[in-house]
C-alpha cells in the first residue's frame, strides 16, 4: 500500500466492484485526502468529511454510495 492508498481501500474496491461488475476499478487518495473511484476510467469523487454516514462519490452529473467501513 502506498502513502497515498486510503487505509479503507480495499472496503472501497470490493463495493465498486459489486456496484460496477467487470469494470476496472481503481481507488486513488490525493495527498489533499480526496477520494476518488475510477471506474473504466471515468471518475468520481469523494472528499474526506463531507458525510458521515456513507461514501457519496459524484462526477458532476451521476453519484453512487457506498457505506462507511465498520471498525470492530
Amino acid at each position: 500500500m502506498s502513502d497515498h492508498e486510503p487505509l479503507d481501500r480495499l472496503h472501497l474496491l470490493s463495493h465498486a466492484q459489486a456496484l460496477f461488475p467487470g469494470a476496472v476499478i481503481e481507488v486513488i487518495q490525493t495527498r489533499d485526502e480526496i477520494i476518488h473511484i475510477d471506474v473504466d476510467g471515468h471518475r468520481f469523487t469523494f472528499e474526506i468529511g463531507s458525510d458521515d454516514d456513507e461514501y457519496l462519490f459524484t462526477d458532476g452529473k451521476t453519484s453512487f454510495s457506498i457505506p462507511l467501513m465498520e471498525i470492530d
